[in-house]
C-alpha cells in the first residue's frame, strides 16, 4: 500500500453505502480511495439473498437489476395477523436480488469512474491534527501506513470504526453501538417446501418476522429481535414452529447486525463525514439500511463535490449535509424510532384487533411507510383511528394502557419530527438544538 499515498477522499468501507458514495464523487471528477478491510469477493456473502425497492433504482440512479443479480420480482407483498386472519396487500414491488452480484456491480461502478478500492486493508485510527480529520492509520499485510485526504467518510458499517475514534472535542457522538441498539437479524434458507405454504413476500409484524422468496421455490425465514443471536433464534423457532412447523429442508442459517437507535446528532466534522449503517440510516420498520443510506450519500456526495472545489472542508461547509438529511428522511425516521417501540409492546390479541379494523397495519399505511417513511393521515382519519381504538378499550378487546402508550408516543414523535425539521442551518446553533432534542429522546 505504501505510505504517503493520498486522495481528494478516503471512503472506509466498500459495501454499498461507501461505493455509492464513492461513485459519484469519483463521477464528479474527484480523486477517491476506498479502503475495505476484507477481500470484496466476501462482500454480500453473509446475506447471499436481499430485497431492493423497485422505485429505488431509478430514484438513484442505477440500472434495474438483470442477469446473476435478479433472482425474481413481486409487485405486491403481504402483512399477516398473527391469528393469520387477516392478510393486508401492500402494493409495492420489491426485487429478488443476489447481494455479491450487486456488491460487485457496485464495485465495478467506482472503477469504471475512476475511483480505487484497496481490498484487506485495516484502518487502525483517523489521523487528526490542528482539529481536522486529515486522514487514517491503516493496517495491510502487517504493514502500518498513513493515507491521507481532504475528507475522510465513514462507512465502515455498524461498529464505526472512524467515528468512534474521533476526539470528542470534533464535535461528532463517538459512543459505540451496544446490543440493546441493535437488531440480531437472523435467516433460515429452505428448500424442498411443500404445497400450501407461504409464496412470496410475506411479513409478520407481530413477531417481526418475513418469509421472503430465495432461489427458485426455495424461502428465507426471516426474523429481527434485541439483545443477541440466540434470543432472536429462539424466537425464530418459536414462530416458525407454530405456523408452519419444520417444512422442507434447511439449507444453512446466517446472522447478522442492524443498527436500530438513533442518528448521531452531526454527522460532520472538520474533515470528516459518517453515512450508511456507521451512522445508523436504517429503516426503523425493516432494519434494512441499503437505499435508505443511498439518500444520506447522495446529499453527502453534493455537499463534499462542492466543498472541495471551494477548497473549504470546515464542519461548517460540510454542514449542509447534517441539515438536508436530518429536515427530510432523518425527521422522519426519528419519528418512527419512537413510534414502533411502542406498537412493538402490544399483545397478540391487541395487534390482531388492529389488523381486524384495519389500523396502524392496513395496507396503505405499510405503502407510505416503503414509500414515504412516514405515515399522513388526515384529521378524519386520526378521528376515526383514535375512537376506534378508544372503541376496544371500552370493550376489552384493546387495553387502555396500551391506548395511552400509543397515544404518548404519536405525541412525542410528532414533537420530534419537527424539531428534526427545524434543525439548525447555523452550526452556532446546534448545542442549543441538542439540548432540546434530548429531552424528547428522554421521553420517547
Amino acid at each position: 500500500m505504501g505510505t504517503g499515498r493520498s486522495a481528494d477522499v478516503i471512503v472506509v468501507g466498500a459495501g454499498t453505502s461507501g461505493c455509492y458514495f464513492a461513485w459519484r464523487l469519483a463521477q464528479a471528477g474527484l480523486r477517491v480511495l476506498v479502503l475495505e478491510k476484507r477481500r470484496l469477493v466476501e462482500l454480500g456473502q453473509e446475506i447471499d439473498i436481499f430485497h431492493m425497492d423497485e422505485v429505488r433504482f431509478d430514484q438513484f440512479g442505477l440500472a434495474h437489476p438483470e442477469g446473476e443479480e435478479l433472482l425474481g420480482y413481486h409487485p405486491t407483498g403481504l402483512a399477516w395477523s398473527p391469528d393469520l386472519q387477516v392478510q393486508n396487500p401492500v402494493d409495492y414491488g420489491f426485487y429478488v436480488m443476489h447481494k455479491p452480484a450487486f456488491e460487485r456491480r457496485m464495485h465495478r461502478y467506482v472503477q469504471e469512474a475512476g475511483g480505487e478500492i484497496l481490498e484487506e486493508v485495516e484502518v487502525v485510527e483517523p489521523v487528526v491534527e490542528a482539529g481536522r480529520v486529515t486522514g487514517v492509520r491503516a493496517r495491510q499485510n502487517g504493514q502500518l501506513s498513513e493515507l491521507r485526504a481532504s475528507i475522510v467518510a465513514d462507512a465502515s458499517g455498524i461498529d464505526g470504526v472512524v467515528r468512534t475514534r474521533l476526539p470528542r472535542e470534533l464535535g461528532v457522538e463517538t459512543d459505540t453501538i451496544s446490543d440493546d441498539a441493535a437488531l440480531f437479524v437472523c435467516l433460515e434458507f429452505r428448500d424442498d417446501l411443500e404445497e400450501g405454504l407461504p409464496t412470496g413476500l410475506n411479513f409478520y409484524p407481530y413477531h417481526k418476522a418475513f418469509w421472503n422468496p430465495s432461489r427458485g421455490s426455495g424461502a428465507i425465514l426471516g426474523i429481527g429481535q434485541p439483545s443477541s443471536y440466540d434470543y432472536a433464534w429462539e424466537k425464530h423457532r418459536a414462530w416458525r414452529e407454530e405456523y408452519f412447523g419444520d417444512p422442507g429442508r434447511v439449507v444453512k442459517r446466517t446472522q447478522g447486525r442492524t443498527p436500530y437507535r438513533r442518528s448521531p446528532f452531526s454527522l460532520v466534522a472538520n474533515g470528516f463525514l459518517v453515512l450508511g449503517d456507521a451512522a445508523f440510516q436504517t429503516k426503523p420498520f425493516s432494519g434494512e439500511g441499503v437505499t435508505s443510506s443511498f439518500t444520506a450519500c447522495q446529499i453527502a456526495a453534493e455537499v463534499v463535490t462542492a466543498a472541495l472545489e471551494g477548497g473549504d472542508v470546515r464542519r461548517e461547509t460540510l454542514w449542509p449535509y447534517n441539515v438536508r438529511y436530518f429536515r427530510d428522511q432523518g425527521a422522519k425516521f426519528a419519528s418512527m424510532f419512537v413510534q414502533l417501540p411502542a406498537a412493538a409492546e402490544l399483545s397478540r390479541h391487541e395487534v390482531d384487533y388492529l389488523f381486524h379494523h384495519d389500523l396502524i397495519f392496513s395496507s396503505e399505511e405499510f405503502r407510505q411507510m416503503n414509500l414515504n417513511y412516514a405515515t399522513e393521515m388526515s384529521l378524519g382519519q386520526t378521528l376515526s383511528l383514535a375512537g376506534k381504538l378508544v372503541w376496544g378499550v371500552v370493550t376489552g378487546r384493546f387495553s387502555s394502557a396500551s391506548f395511552g402508550r400509543l397515544l404518548k408516543a404519536s405525541t412525542t414523535a410528532g414533537q420530534i419530527r419537527k424539531h428534526y425539521e427545524a434543525f439548525p442551518e447555523d452550526p452556532a446553533q446546534f448545542e442549543a438544538w441538542v439540548a432540546g432534542a434530548k429531552p424528547l429522546w428522554g421521553e420517547a
